[in-house]
């Protein structure tokens, strides 16, 4: 590293302007790797379990191989690899931070993240930007890809009840009524659309990429929208078409932008917030939605106390009193940095240690959600 001090990299390579024409990518040094020194089998035994009878399936890997009755299907599948020698199947990597005259920095600490430096733009004439440049997004694009910012990191205190979130969430409900308003047919459109999207995160990426690209000004790179199947790809297409905007040929073609502004908007921020959640957090949120409790999971700002302490005698929390569904809870709070605990008569819910946005992204995911239901 200290070789490389005072060195910069020529951008103009041809491969480092491939990489530059697609968001969200990053150049990484490579600082060691795992090799197989001999001819080696990987076999693993998958059994997918969806219940019917219950309140909700999630997709798991069981070890034990069973068979029940009463509404439950077991699937069995076996897989076997060969991996010959020498094959590297582990990589240590760090991340560069690239600036746009090719000086660089190492991206050593886990709230550092890599990517290349872009360039304002407030002067593009790429003409679907304009009509979005005076929202107000919560979460508007920094310099490096896939990242957003809001001021302090470490604006949501730690150890704090969840009603620290009660004031931004204000904003919120406002940034989401044009859901809320939208005519039921395209609500259940737009509502079905997000549902399989929670399925497929390369479709959130491909659309979260599109509407930051109609955002920032920049044109948009379809590469990504290309690699998806047609039935996903016809997806987005639809999608983009109930905010705004219609994709014939790779040319995005806009409507009555008045009337789509504020809809954009809604979806720009929903898409963006999902964009950032795990794939277990996905599938924790999918259940979250197939058993109806995310308009309970949205009044509890409202209604917990300094401490975090919240009432299950509260009737909009019933549904937190059933054990299976706290459980699926709990683990989904826990992957945004918030801890959820059952007590006697009541559930407590406080941020962990330095929980920095991730609490807050959770309930814009939330809130979005909500609002494709009619009610906010």
């Amino acid at each position: 590293m200290k070789d490389l001090k005072g060195r910069t990299i020529n951008l103009n390579n041809n491969l480092l302007q491939q990489v530059l024409g697609r968001k969200h990518e990053v150049l990484c040094i490579l600082t060691e790797k795992i090799v197989t020194t001999q001819k080696c089998l990987v076999s693993e035994h998958i059994q997918t379990e969806a219940k019917y009878g219950g309140v909700v399936g999630l997709r798991t890997k069981i070890v034990k191989v069973s068979v029940s009755e009463n509404g439950s299907v077991r699937k069995d599948s076996n897989v076997v690899l060969e991996i010959p020698a020498p094959t590297a199947i582990a990589y240590g990597v760090i991340e560069l931070f690239i600036k746009r005259d090719g000086q660089f920095e190492f991206c050593l600490l886990d709230e550092q993240e890599g990517g290349f430096e872009r360039e304002n733009t407030e002067g593009s004439s790429y003409p679907y930007s304009l009509p979005f440049r005076d929202s107000s997004f919560l979460y508007q694009p920094d310099a490096v890809d896939s990242d957003r910012h809001s001021g302090d990191r470490n604006i949501i205190p730690s150890n704090a009840s969840l009603s620290v979130l009660k004031q931004d969430l204000l904003l919120l409900k406002m940034q989401f009524q044009p859901f809320v308003k939208l005519p039921e047919d395209k609500q259940g459109a737009l509502n079905k659309i997000f549902y399989e999207l929670l399925h497929h995160e390369e479709m959130v990426t491909a659309l979260e990429e599109v509407l930051d690209s109609i955002c920032t000004g920049e044109e948009p790179d379809f590469t990504n929208l290309k690699e998806l199947k047609p039935p996903q790809q016809q997806n987005i297409t639809d999608f983009l078409q109930l905010v705004g905007y219609s994709l014939q040929n790779e040319l995005l073609l806009q409507k009555d932008q008045l009337h789509y502004k504020g809809l954009f908007s809604a979806a720009h921020i929903l898409i963006s917030a999902v964009a950032e959640l795990s794939d277990y957090a996905l599938a924790l949120l999918r259940a979250c939605w197939d058993i109806q409790i995310i308009p309970a999971l949205c009044c509890l700002p409202n209604v917990a106390s300094a401490d975090g302490t919240l009432t299950l005698r509260d009737p909009a929390l019933a549904p937190l009193t059933d054990t299976g569904r706290f459980h699926i809870v709990q683990r989904l709070f826990a992957l945004s940095n918030i801890n959820l605990e059952m007590m006697e008569s009541s559930v407590k819910a406080v941020t962990m240690k330095e929980p920095s946005f991730f609490p807050f992204i959770l309930y814009i995911a939330l809130y979005g959600f909500y609002a494709l239901g009619g009610t906010i």
